[in-house]
């Protein structure tokens, strides 16, 4: 079976996948993580078409569709520079698992969790791929103070919080971020927020924009007030 010589160098004009069913498609020049994370989001949406079309809806297998997709595309165009065609033992692209012995309605719930996680991991995902700044050192440290002192201020590591998949997505986000040397007086005091399940570590580093254009209106709903939450105090009209 071929494969991509590396997940990490772009094809010719960007790695691409298209969910023909809901004519969803990556955005231009993406990274091949980034287009993984958010087609795992908007499966996560759509529980309804996860389980008529037995969609896979963890990393590993979205992973090897994603890879397989533009690998075709490569081999169409006549890209064979990109293309490995060794057969690295994997075997053919495993099945995923079928969701028809679950009822649906625990289906939609599970499917709640899972697009509040990707949902962050997508946010996180196109501020970090973007290139764009971070906000000053000063605006990150005074929302860090404020997660530290929030009840939502969920403890316990990754794993407690997060699939595999999802853990290991968010550790190479906090890798990048490590790299370009942020961090916040009160990284030790803060962790997972319990109402949009996102790292704050990462979060109170990111532009209000990128955070803005995923929040959706239940998650803004849930987020505290009392204390105010920073996310809330930002977006409210001044």
């Amino acid at each position: 079976m071929a494969r991509l010589k590396s997940r990490q160098m772009q094809i010719p004009n960007g790695f691409k996948f298209l969910q023909p069913e809901t004519n969803w498609s990556s955005r231009r020049f993406a990274s091949f993580d980034s287009i993984v994370t958010s087609l795992l989001a908007h499966r996560a949406g759509r529980p309804d078409l996860v389980a008529k079309h037995k969609w896979a809806t963890d990393y590993e297998n979205v992973a090897n569709e994603v890879e397989q997709f533009n690998v075709n595309l490569c081999l169409r165009h006549g890209w064979t520079s990109y293309v490995d065609g060794q057969d690295f033992g994997g075997g053919p692209i495993p099945k995923p698992v079928t969701l028809s012995q679950h009822d649906q309605s625990q289906v939609s719930a599970a499917a709640g969790r899972v697009t509040k996680i990707w949902a962050g991991v997508k946010t996180l995902n196109e501020w970090i791929d973007s290139g764009e700044a971070a906000v000053p050192a000063e605006l990150s440290a005074k929302r860090a103070v404020v997660c530290a002192a929030c009840p939502k201020n969920g403890q316990g590591d990754f794993t407690t919080w997060f699939t595999k998949p999802a853990a290991a997505a968010i550790a190479r986000q906090i890798e990048k971020v490590q790299n370009r040397k942020l961090s916040t007086p009160s990284d030790s005091q803060i962790n997972i927020c319990e109402v949009c399940l996102c790292p704050m570590k990462l979060k109170v580093h990111t532009p209000i924009s990128f955070i803005q254009s995923h929040l959706n209106n239940t998650i803004y709903d849930d987020l505290p007030r009392q204390p105010m939450c920073w996310i809330v105090d930002e977006m409210s009209p001044k």
